[in-house]
């Protein structure tokens, strides 16, 4: 049998020796999900397939870094224990001199770091491109209300009429679908009921402003979804992502967001800015957010790397400020 010359054709014949060695199915497929992963952060980083030359310590350690930084440490040590165990496979096999997961350790109980929000021209990007997206109004529309209110694209997604109470001073949105079945409201700034007032004036046949459409607002059918597709369908969660993500692309390319931005991104901005404004209220944050314990909400008072970067440059100690 002729030998695979790329490390990703190899990933069949190992996950074979391992159900041949008594390994539980789930097992075998949850390790090859996990090389499956490192091969394409690979890629995504070297903007080109993974070969054996490649598979250096250096590159393994910079993958459990990566991993760290955006999942729990049962996951990451999952990810390290797949890794040594293909890595001692491709060596017994003779696809590799010496085995480069050798010194791969899995780790421990890191807490992580806050977060990081969005800079302010960072979300104007984003809103100046919803704005100019082919369904501006409604676009505009979706970000603000994530970005305002710091709900989930999925309860953002949920909305019908009736959920939301809109008023020309003040208003509430009913959270209905929260994540554990909980329901929570969360207050609705002037900012939002403009952007949903500029959204939803054309269907109610009246003047953009927030006194008009609070007028009638009751007119609106309450169970009809707040976001509709062209067809005036209820648009998916899925469509809702695909949009933003087209928003990025398009701020992406001249580096006015992060690449890797994503809607979730604008909740935790809002979380962020929560507590700028109200320092060390986590009971509020909380409730808004719909976190049932408050250690969730407390990541958002750790402080990330550029942050103690900071804090270290400006100490007294260093000669050079």
């Amino acid at each position: 049998m002729t030998k695979a010359k790329r490390p990703a054709k190899t990933l069949p014949l190992w996950q074979h020796h391992l159900r041949s060695h008594d390994y539980a199915p789930a097992t075998v497929q949850r390790y090859g999900g996990a090389v499956r992963r490192f091969l394409a952060w690979f890629a995504e980083q070297e903007r080109r397939s993974i070969t054996f030359d490649d598979l250096t310590p250096i590159a393994l350690m910079s993958y459990r870094q990566a991993t760290q930084q955006r999942a729990a440490t049962s996951t990451t040590n999952l990810h390290v224990v797949a890794l040594r165990l293909w890595c001692s496979w491709l060596t017994d096999e003779n696809y590799l001199v010496e085995n480069p997961a050798m010194r791969l350790k899995t780790v421990g109980h890191v807490e992580p770091d806050a977060p990081i929000p969005l800079s302010n021209n960072a979300i104007n990007a984003l809103l100046r491109a919803a704005q100019r997206s082919r369904h501006g109004e409604r676009n505009y529309a979706i970000c603000q209300t994530l970005l305002q209110t710091g709900i989930r694209l999925a309860e953002c997604g949920a909305l019908r009429w009736s959920d939301i109470q809109f008023g020309e001073r003040k208003g509430v949105v009913l959270v209905r679908a929260g994540k554990g079945n909980k329901a929570r409201t969360v207050p609705l700034n002037s900012s939002v009921r403009t952007a949903l007032a500029s959204y939803i004036a054309p269907r109610l046949n009246c003047r953009v402003t927030l006194r008009a459409v609070a007028e009638k607002w009751s007119t609106l059918i309450p169970s009809d979804p707040v976001w509709t597709s062209q067809k005036q369908g209820a648009l998916s969660d899925s469509a809702i992502w695909r949009m933003f993500v087209s928003l990025v692309v398009d701020c992406a390319a001249r580096n006015l967001v992060p690449a890797s931005t994503t809607p979730h991104d604008l909740r935790h901005t809002f979380a962020h800015r929560y507590l700028e404004q109200h320092p060390g209220d986590l009971i509020g944050l909380a409730r808004l957010l719909g976190h049932s314990n408050l250690e969730t909400t407390r990541v958002y008072l750790r402080l990330s790397e550029d942050d103690l970067a900071a804090r270290v440059e400006a100490i007294d100690l260093n000669a050079y400020v």
